[in-house]
């Protein structure tokens, strides 16, 4: 299941229904959960497994209230005690990693919504809004723990298989991810993270270590956009240690020719200039200048030497491309750029959608 249809499935359930997503390890399972509670509106209470001891999940003994009742009695968690007093989602990460003891505890938890014993001498239960949502690694790579068949029954299991686009999105809206490094893997997604089996101990790339790298290179005051053609002297060995030589390799490189690429105000300002460059690029790189224009789109609005700039640049398109810069400008929002730009191209998206309908009725 990719990102947008995970969220959409995570955000109609009501906060009775726990959720364990499954997948590997760095492809963003934490920043859904994250995204899960901003649109609900709910504070977030993160729960790692893995670092907790049994005393952790199901409480330490309350010697004096033992003392003064007879009865075996424990202080609960203090984050098992927000989730009951306020709504929350409680989000159990790394579930699978957890001790024997943890397990148990957190089965209770999601089984009967609730653990211990309050001062009623009853068990507390989780507040009706509070939602449990689980994230484990999943396949034979992980040293885990296996699921015992009964918790798992009491989830909606889904597992999670971002599409590169997925990250793309994310690193442009909320990521705040260098435009380079997304230029860099809408160009080259092999380098997003490994698709085959990777040795044990090498380093790889995926989706988390890639914002580490823009993080460290934040830090440092590093934007790469400022270094098309000569990469700064630090961009290797960082990211050697984050993503592998292979993925570094391929990024310096890519830094080292940035200076050549087209951006969206290029075409839409300088085309002139351009022109030439563009018709003879491979379609895969026109595609990631149609992605560059659907996102100057969304916050610009476009003059009549700009939209007619964008018709020249549509010519040299495949019928796909031309449907994708089509429908990105349609879905931006913009009213006044899809009205200049519908009134030139309309004929012709007529033409690929027609000849796309004809292809598909021979197939049948």
């Amino acid at each position: 299941m990719d990102a947008a249809t995970l969220v959409k499935v995570m955000n109609a359930f009501p906060a009775a229904q726990a959720i364990l997503i499954r997948g590997d390890h760095g492809v963003g399972k934490s920043q859904l959960v994250h995204q899960l509670a901003a649109a609900k509106g709910k504070e977030l209470i993160d729960v790692r497994a893995s670092t907790m001891q049994e005393g952790d999940a199901v409480g330490y003994p309350d010697i004096d209230r033992i003392k003064e009742t007879g009865v075996a009695s424990f202080a609960l968690p203090s984050w098992y005690v927000r989730a009951c007093k306020e709504g929350v989602i409680l989000f159990l990460d790394e579930l699978n990693r957890g001790l024997v003891g943890v397990l148990n505890g957190m089965f209770q938890v999601v089984l009967d919504r609730e653990l211990g014993n309050g001062p009623d001498g009853k068990p507390m239960r989780l507040h009706p809004d509070t939602q449990v949502v689980a994230a484990v690694n999943w396949g034979n790579d992980y040293t885990v723990n296996e699921m015992d068949p009964a918790l798992l029954s009491r989830f909606y299991v889904a597992e999670f298989k971002p599409t590169v686009n997925d990250w793309i999105l994310w690193a442009k809206d909320k990521g705040g991810i260098d435009e380079v490094i997304v230029d860099f893997i809408g160009q080259h997604p092999n380098h997003l993270r490994p698709t085959k089996a990777v040795e044990p101990g090498k380093v790889a790339p995926n989706q988390r270590s890639w914002s580490m790298l823009d993080r460290v290179l934040k830090h440092n005051g590093i934007s790469l956009g400022d270094h098309g053609g000569s990469p700064p002297e630090l961009l290797y060995p960082f990211a050697m240690g984050f993503v592998g030589v292979e993925a570094a390799a391929s990024l310096v490189d890519f830094v080292k020719n940035y200076a050549s690429v087209i951006t969206a105000e290029d075409v839409l300002t300088r085309w002139s200039k351009v022109a030439k460059k563009v018709a003879d690029l491979p379609t895969e790189k026109k595609l990631a200048i149609v992605e560059k224009v659907k996102d100057h789109c969304k916050g610009n609005r476009w003059s009549p030497s700009e939209v007619a700039n964008l018709k020249l640049f549509f010519d040299t398109l495949t019928g796909e491309c031309k449907m994708s810069l089509y429908n990105g400008v349609l879905a931006s929002g913009n009213t006044a750029n899809l009205t200049s730009f519908h009134g030139l191209v309309k004929e012709e998206i007529m033409g690929v959608i027609n000849r796309a309908q004809s292809v598909a009725k021979k197939g049948k």
